[in-house]
């Protein structure tokens, strides 16, 4: 059901890497993450997302797919709670424009580093999308992704076999990424754009029919989204 809310229509997705120097990657997080978000873009998979659209002013436009969505990568060396809180992961999305640029249909996703997570992680949430302000009037969509092997199997830990070259242990990186992806895509201010009785359009689908989906020439492991126009859960969409 769409709100009449904004949508990503030309989807950019900016990757902040939070004190992963100081504090560690032990499972490659950074290195998968990176090239999942690079080869997403022109998929089969986010062509699901091209279903859905925004109304302004009675124009209707549709998302695009385009081929390459990974608008950049930053590490930031700075400190990092050992538990931060929602409003400072706001904080660093915005603090993340000093180095890349403010984009109105960008998604900034902080990931924060090995064993400091929001309070809650692993045991009632995995991940989630948000937004905030710029300059006050100016949204700015956001997404707290923690380091999911932490979590292990409350987060994707061996859900399936892996794909060739990954560990189990990374599964939830690719299933919750894909996930806050989608649906910020959709609704990137919630609960505006695109939801319905059942959430948005990765809940609906959550944790149920996983698979690994090939993006260009790799395989990533891969939560279904929900297709607008046969209101199931699908992997793929022409």
């Amino acid at each position: 059901m769409y709100d009449h809310g904004p949508v990503l229509v030309d989807p950019t997705i900016y990757l902040i890497f939070w004190g992963y120097k100081e504090y560690g990657d032990p499972d490659g997080v950074k290195k998968l993450l990176t090239a999942y978000t690079k080869n997403m873009g022109g998929s089969g998979h986010n062509n699901i997302y091209t279903q859905y659209y925004e109304v302004v002013d009675s124009q209707t436009t549709y998302i695009t797919n385009p081929a390459h969505q990974l608008g950049g990568v930053w590490d930031d060396d700075s400190a990092v709670p050992k538990s931060p809180s929602d409003e400072e992961i706001g904080q660093e999305a915005i603090k993340s424009l000093s180095h890349f640029k403010y984009d109105t249909n960008g998604l900034y996703v902080v990931a924060t580093p090995h064993d400091h997570s929001e309070a809650g992680f692993g045991a009632h949430w995995c991940s989630y999308h948000s937004y905030t302000y710029y300059e006050s009037n100016m949204l700015l969509p956001y997404a707290n992704l923690p380091y999911m092997p932490d979590a292990g199997k409350e987060c994707g830990k061996g859900f399936i076999k892996p794909p060739a070259g990954e560990s189990a242990a990374d599964e939830g990186i690719t299933i919750l990424a894909g996930h806050e992806y989608g649906e910020a895509i959709t609704d990137p201010q919630p609960l505006t754009g695109w939801n319905g009785v059942s959430g948005e359009i990765g809940d609906y689908c959550a944790w149920h029919n996983i698979a690994n989906i090939k993006f260009g020439k790799a395989l990533y492991t891969t939560q279904p989204m929900l297709s607008d126009k046969t209101e199931t859960c699908v992997q793929t969409y022409k």
